[in-house]
């Protein structure tokens, strides 16, 4: 590459919880990558398993590679861990049990123009099917009208969502926001509208990239903790919303959707014979959308 932007470094971070089978393969993506200038932040949130052993050998086989130990905290908090070492120009956000097309990189470096300051670059994905190891299509259609923050609050999990991998985000803008460690689950949700919060310059490269591994053991397996997420969210979104009228439209048309997703949550309980009832968020989300 003759340009400038050659020199940008980007930074991968790695949350790594219980997952040691993954890892190599996540970090084989890594190494196979045609563009070179980046460093890696393997974030290691407590495993029980052999997943410090394989991080340490890494380490010693690379020197791009970091490593860093905590205590469990969930995968936002292992996020944020690693965004406070990082130093590179560019985020690469990669769980460990995905992986990357060797071109990533290098492709989305070199859709940055010579003066973009500040610019995200968002490819397409592949679904990765485990049991079969076989790639099949994505289970949503990303287009450029995807990226801003009024599509993203109206129309995630409806028309699409966007893997957090796809994207290369720019050090400027990350480092005002960091993932909400109190959610288990739509935290990518609400960490794409802070990042949409003004309008941002964004590359969308159509070229399937990365790989989006299917885990039936995962978080979005768990319809009882995923509808209490989207609750939580929810109850969020006053302070992630700067522009009230879109807010308060967002909240009109949804009634009906988030009165479906308490009664969700409710059945969920009762199925599962939890001994609780719904949250003090639960009630306050169904005030502000005026069902109680």
């Amino acid at each position: 590459m003759a340009n400038k932007n050659s020199n940008l470094k980007i930074s991968v971070i790695v949350p790594c919880y219980n997952q040691s089978h993954f890892l190599d393969e996540c970090i084989d993506s890594l190494i196979a990558q045609t563009y070179s200038n980046w460093e890696c932040i393997l974030v290691n949130d407590g495993s029980t398993d052999g997943t410090e052993q394989k991080c340490l050998d890494w380490q010693q086989k690379d020197t791009r590679i970091k490593y860093l130990k905590k205590t469990n905290g969930g995968l936002s908090s292992a996020r944020n861990a690693g965004l406070n070492y990082v130093t590179g120009n560019y985020i690469q956000f990669l769980d460990c049990d995905d992986f990357l097309m060797p071109q990533k990189f290098t492709l989305s470096i070199e859709s940055l123009r010579d003066d973009d300051e500040v610019a995200v670059v968002i490819t397409d994905f592949l679904l990765f099917e485990q049991k079969k190891k076989i790639s099949k299509p994505p289970h949503c259609i990303l287009e450029s009208n995807c990226f801003n923050q009024e599509a993203i609050l109206k129309e995630w999990d409806k028309r699409f969502t966007i893997p957090i991998h796809c994207a290369l985000f720019p050090h400027q803008i990350i480092k005002k926001h960091r993932f909400d460690e109190e959610l288990k689950a739509k935290e990518d949700w609400i960490f794409w509208l802070q990042v949409y919060e003004h309008p941002l310059r964004t590359v969308f490269i159509p070229t399937p990239l990365v790989f989006y591994r299917i885990n039936d053991a995962g978080l979005t397996r768990n319809d009882a903790i995923m509808h209490e997420n989207q609750m939580i969210a929810i109850s969020k979104l006053a302070n992630v919303i700067k522009d009230k009228e879109l807010y308060h439209s967002f909240l009109s048309y949804n009634t009906q959707f988030y009165l479906n997703e308490i009664f969700a949550l409710k059945k969920e309980i009762l199925r599962q014979k939890e001994k609780r009832k719904l949250s003090y968020k639960f009630k306050k989300i169904a005030k502000l959308i005026g069902l109680k």
